[in-house]
């Protein structure tokens, strides 16, 4: 038998309405694709294979009834990537954050656990998920670009921000050694932000080039640029 999803109401064993279980393949089922505005792969075949179960009428245990025993799809070779198998164990999640904070690339971490556990079916897909939900209690109830703000003012950058009519920020290393040439472009909504983005590089005298500053802001109004400017003086 293949593995088995859910969708089940029971109570106590006791007959009522709701008392029933059924059980159905996890590839059961049609992709809806229009919750999502995003391409996305889904394991999901409409397989028809389905169980009921519901309490005996006298009381004694349960009637099992099989809806449909055959599924429309080979069952796989291995359980590799399949979210009830392969699941981080409490070791590994200890081990992802360990060399997470070490700044080791997630595929390292995957062949790191498999060294660690041979029979480990443990792939990118569950570390980069694991990393994900460490960033998001790291930022606790920060909004990103406020949690951006944070991790700048704790890495001692200049940085400036105004609320509203801006969510821009600007920071400055090298500009007064080399404050000749600038190079500036802004981008519009490529980053992950949804803002455009204006870069702000320099250029030494040994034609190496730095960077000035950076800074999100809400459109590419005038008023935008003469703040920012304004701060990069």
């Amino acid at each position: 038998m293949a593995y088995l999803g859910d969708t089940s109401q029971m109570l106590n064993g006791i007959r009522g309405r709701n008392d029933k279980l059924i059980l159905g393949c996890d590839k059961g089922g049609k992709y809806d694709s229009s919750e999502s505005s995003t391409t996305t792969a889904s394991k999901k075949c409409n397989c028809p294979f389905k169980i009921r179960a519901a309490p005996s009428t006298d009381g004694s245990g349960w009637k099992v009834q099989v809806i449909h025993g055959v599924h429309n799809h080979g069952l796989p070779d291995q359980y590799h990537g399949h979210p009830r198998k392969a699941r981080l164990t409490a070791d590994e999640n200890k081990r992802v954050q360990d060399l997470t904070k070490r700044k080791v690339a997630p595929r390292n971490i995957v062949l790191d656990l498999k060294d660690q556990n041979p029979k480990s079916v443990v792939d990118v897909t569950l570390v980069y998920r694991k990393r994900h939900m460490m960033q998001i209690q790291e930022r606790g109830s920060r909004t990103e670009l406020q949690h951006l703000l944070q991790l700048l003012d704790d890495a001692k950058y200049v940085s400036w921000n105004r609320r509203k009519d801006d969510g821009s920020d600007v920071s400055i290393k090298l500009l007064n050694l080399f404050p000749i040439v600038l190079v500036m472009d802004c981008t519009y909504k490529t980053n992950k932000y949804r803002q455009p983005l204006l870069e702000i590089t320099g250029i030494t005298s040994t034609n190496m080039t730095f960077a000035v500053g950076f800074a999100y802001m809400e459109s590419e109004k005038t008023d935008n640029y003469h703040w920012a400017l304004g701060k990069l003086k």
